[in-house]
Formats: C-alpha cells, sequence, structure tokens
C-alpha cells in the first residue's frame, strides 16, 4: 500500500519545534497569570482618568472620573479628599468613581483628587488612587464705549480678556453698544439707534460678520439684557417708543429661545397678560424667571407655563439669586432678605458696620449657595460728612473691606461676583466731580469708567482695564 505523507513520522527537528512552541506558550500563561495575580495582590491602581477643567469653573455638578484597573467595592465619601477643599459628593461602580462636585471650582487651580483604601472586589486587598488637574483660567468679556469728546473715535467695542497678564482681543465694533451679554457662541447685542430706539442682535464670536438681527415686537427700548447660557435663553425688558400715556409695552418682559426659532416672546403674568416687571433675574441652570411686578410681588414663573407661575411674596426689591437657583436675594424695609424657594424659609442678610461706622447698604450678591455675600456700601465719615464707597465681604457674623475705604475718593458704580466666587469686578469711577458722560439716552456711563477685577479670598486687585458691563464667561 502506498503511504501519504501524513503517515509518515514527524522528524526529530519537527518534534523539537513542536515541543519548544508548547514550552514558549505555557510559560508565557505562567507569566500573565502570574502578573494578573500580582495585580490584584496589590489592589487597585488608577488607569485612567477623565475631567473637563472647563465646565467645572462654569457649571456645579462637574464629575472627575477615576477609572481602576479591576473592579472595585462600593467607595464612600470618608475615602476621598479634594485639595483645595470643595463640597462633593461620590459614587462607584465596576471600575469607575466619579467624584462630583457641588459648586464650580477656581479658576487656573490645580485640584488633587485622592481615593484612599480603595479595596478590589476579588481580593481583600487595597490601594489609594490619585489624580491632579488644573481648571481652566478665567475668561470674559467687557465693553469699552468709544469718548465722543475724543476727534476719531466712534465705535464701541466688545473685548474679551482674562485676569492673568494683559492679553486682549476685540471681538465686535459697532456704534453705539448699550450693553451684551454671551453665549457660547454668539453675542447678544443691543444697540442704540439714532432715533433713541433700540436693536437686538446675535453676532457670531467665531466670525463677527454673522450677524442675525432679531425682529422686536415693535420699535421700542431694551434694558435689564440677562442671559442663561445653560439653556440657550435671552431675556431683557421691552418698552415701545413714543410718549404715549398707554404704550402697547411698558417693561414687559421678554424672552429669546436660541434653540429654537428665535422669537421675542412676552413672559405671561397670572392673568395671561405681558408682565411689566421692576426687575428680574434667571434661576441658574434653568428657563425659569423670578420677576418683581410693579405692585413689588415677586414671582416664580415658568415662561413656557405661566398658568402654573408662584407667588413667593411682596417684597422692597428683588436683588439675585443664588449661584445653585434654589435661593433669592431679596429686601424688605428693614434688610435684605435669603429666600429658599422650595421652602419658603427666609434668613436675614444683615449689613456690617465698618469701622464702627453707620453703614448703608446696598446691591448684595450672593458668592455660593449659603450665606457669604459680596454688598456694596456707604459709610458716613463723620469728621467730613462725606460717604465712603465701599465693597465688602460677609459670611455670617464674619466682615471684612474688599475694595474702597476711608481714604478711597472715588466711586463704585457698580459691581459683578464671577460664577464661582472667586473674584469681584468693581466698576469705578475715580473722580465722579470731573467725569464726563458718555451721553447715552440709557445706561450712559462716564468716559472714565474702568473695571478692577478683585481676589475674594484675598482683597488683592489682579487685573484693571478701561471699561464695564462685564460678562463672564
Amino acid at each position: 500500500m502506498t503511504h501519504t505523507s501524513t503517515d509518515v513520522a514527524a522528524s526529530p527537528d519537527t518534534r523539537r519545534f513542536r515541543n519548544g512552541i508548547i514550552a514558549t506558550v505555557v510559560v508565557l500563561a505562567l507569566v500573565c497569570a502570574g502578573l494578573v495575580v500580582l495585580s490584584y495582590g496589590q489592589g487597585p491602581k488608577l488607569s485612567s482618568a477623565t475631567v473637563d477643567t472647563t465646565q467645572v469653573v462654569r457649571q456645579a455638578d462637574q464629575q472627575v472620573r477615576l477609572f481602576a484597573n479591576q473592579n472595585v467595592a462600593k467607595v464612600r465619601s470618608s475615602q476621598v479628599s479634594v485639595s483645595p477643599s470643595t463640597p462633593f459628593t461620590v459614587t462607584s461602580s465596576g471600575q469607575a468613581i466619579a467624584v462630583q462636585f457641588s459648586e464650580r471650582l477656581h479658576y487656573a487651580t490645580r485640584y488633587t483628587v485622592t481615593v484612599r483604601n480603595v479595596s478590589s472586589i476579588y481580593a481583600k486587598v487595597t490601594g489609594d488612587l490619585g489624580y491632579s488637574f488644573t481648571t481652566a483660567p478665567a475668561s470674559l468679556y467687557y465693553l469699552d464705549r468709544a469718548d465722543p469728546t475724543q476727534a476719531g473715535q466712534t465705535d464701541d467695542s466688545i473685548i474679551r480678556t482674562g485676569l492673568a497678564g494683559s492679553a486682549s482681543k476685540i471681538i465686535y465694533s459697532a456704534r453705539h453698544i448699550q450693553e451684551f451679554t454671551v453665549f457660547p457662541a454668539v453675542l447678544a447685542v443691543v444697540t442704540l439707534n439714532d432715533d433713541h430706539t433700540d436693536s437686538l442682535s446675535l453676532v457670531s464670536i467665531a466670525n463677527p460678520t454673522h450677524i442675525e438681527h432679531l425682529l422686536l415686537p415693535t420699535a421700542g427700548t431694551i434694558d435689564k439684557l440677562q442671559a442663561e447660557p445653560d439653556v440657550g435663553v435671552l431675556g431683557f425688558v421691552f418698552t415701545s417708543a413714543g410718549g404715549s400715556a398707554d404704550p402697547e409695552y411698558s417693561s414687559d418682559l421678554m424672552t429669546v429661545d436660541l434653540t429654537a426659532l428665535h422669537t421675542v416672546t412676552p413672559v405671561l403674568g397670572l392673568d395671561g397678560k405681558p408682565l411689566s416687571v421692576l426687575d428680574w433675574l434667571f434661576l441658574s441652570g434653568t428657563t425659569s424667571v423670578v420677576a418683581q411686578a410693579y405692585d413689588q410681588s415677586v414671582l416664580l414663573i415658568d415662561p413656557k407655563k405661566p398658568s402654573a407661575s408662584t407667588p413667593l411674596g411682596v417684597y422692597a426689591s428683588l436683588e439675585g439669586s443664588s449661584p445653585d437657583g434654589k435661593s433669592i436675594v431679596v429686601a424688605d424695609v428693614f434688610s435684605r432678605i435669603l429666600l429658599t424657594i422650595a421652602t419658603g424659609k427666609t434668613t436675614r442678610l444683615e449689613t456690617h458696620q465698618v469701622g464702627g461706622s453707620k453703614t448703608y447698604g446696598g446691591e448684595l450678591q450672593l458668592l455660593g449657595n449659603g450665606v457669604a455675600s459680596v454688598q456694596q456700601v456707604a459709610v458716613l465719615d463723620d469728621a467730613t460728612g462725606e460717604y465712603g464707597s465701599y465693597l465688602i465681604y460677609q459670611d455670617g457674623d464674619a466682615a471684612r473691606i474688599l475694595f474702597g475705604g476711608a481714604d478711597y475718593k472715588g466711586s463704585i458704580d457698580g459691581f459683578t461676583v464671577s460664577p464661582n466666587g472667586q473674584y469681584v469686578a468693581a466698576n469705578v469711577v475715580a473722580d465722579y466731580a470731573t467725569a464726563v458722560s458718555d451721553g447715552y439716552f440709557i445706561n450712559p456711563k462716564a468716559t472714565s469708567i474702568t473695571t478692577d477685577f478683585i481676589d475674594v479670598s484675598s482683597g488683592a486687585i489682579v487685573r484693571s482695564v478701561a471699561g464695564f458691563d462685564e460678562s463672564w464667561n
């Protein structure tokens, strides 16, 4: 019988090669198994981590996610530390550990997250995980109006800058910019027409030649422009032009949904009619607004469901809201009040004395979700009979001067707080007695107005610019 090739016994060389391959595979398998055992025997280690360093300064409830090299047991808050200290919560599942920050983080700050005694689900061994990241620097916009007394200056400019160094960039220029606000991709800009009416435009930040002119209900004026960038909604107060005793629109609150058709829509009151307001604000991160009507009643309104509006009480003024949108600041004849929306609980925010002198409190803005605040105050100098202008930091019974003082001769023309409560921007007129107005029909400003940016923790002025109407990005 004829033998085929498969019937031929393997040669010695072939057998040696085959045995070598088998031995190599066995050795590699044993090495891999040993590495696995060694890895799991040493406890969990950090494999990777993710965090959006820009969003953590823009919005609360952002996360840093740590990924271990193996599935881990439940991680508790007591195992986690964050430096610099900031409130957080923690959840874990599989290989992921999510540390969620309850408040916005500080700009340009290095944070370290450490998770100790992380246990593997496979063995009773633990390990520590650590990760550091640096948050994005502050980015903001401000308005620098042309000086009408200077020949050749005709255009106002909206400028983008930061707080480190002096670099800046003109984003958009036009005649008679009254005010503006910022969304991620566009600027909402109000310009003053020659007949003292206003125009409202959306200007592309990436390409400022792309401009969309929004259709207003009629010719009129715009005031109290505000934005809620997180949900893409713009709002303002609108009044019809002309001297009619009964105008069609009289300080009526309007909104524009930038995620829809960009239609200017009146906000309706409880009676189903356009709501005339003394003041108003967005609740942070939502489309809901809080408005103070002409009768001083304060309402919580969902513009899409005005019939479900909630009366919050009657107050002398409406002044601001907490960064988490859960509380607002109102005032009666005695003091400012922190009003918790969900419960109706009120907490008085007393104005502290400065240097033992009588203090007259003005605008107050919260720094976070507690009672810490910055307030503009006037203090009477008994010796001279003149008032000094101050910004003071207050937190419960603690108070200190942030800006101004007895020797400060300038005037504070307003201020804002950065969204994360780290900085205060003070609009300053160095010498109000000799200041020259820019002549604007609505919201005129001194041509010499500047803005000082103050670190709340230290009171140091970190940057000054020639302009005002700062908008934190």
